[in-house]
């Protein structure tokens, strides 16, 4: 269940929004991000079928959601960095990393 959490409280959070979120997808795409590879760092020594067999689920998961990542960016990617930088509480604070 706490691989999932994140995923959860995104699709939430986008759900109840009645407002314009695609100033928010940069922050989500790095959240879910950090998360996977934190989650593949704490599974990578365990030898444990099942932990073995999760760590695989969530590798092949990050493929999938960077192959949705990088479909958005090269067509939409400045349109979502200016949408990003236009947020008066954000701006370049996602960029840092």
């Amino acid at each position: 269940m706490e691989v999932l959490r994140p995923f959860r409280y995104w699709t939430l959070w986008m759900s109840k929004r009645h407002t314009v979120t695609l100033h928010h997808v940069i922050t989500v795409y790095n959240d879910m991000f950090d998360h996977m590879d934190g989650v593949m760092r704490g599974l990578a020594k365990k030898k444990r079928p099942w932990k073995e067999d999760l760590f695989f689920a969530v590798k092949l998961a990050r493929q999938k959601l960077f192959k949705h990542y990088a479909e958005v960016t090269p067509t939409t990617g400045m349109l979502l960095i200016l949408a990003h930088l236009l947020d008066p509480f954000r701006m370049l604070r996602s960029f840092r990393k």
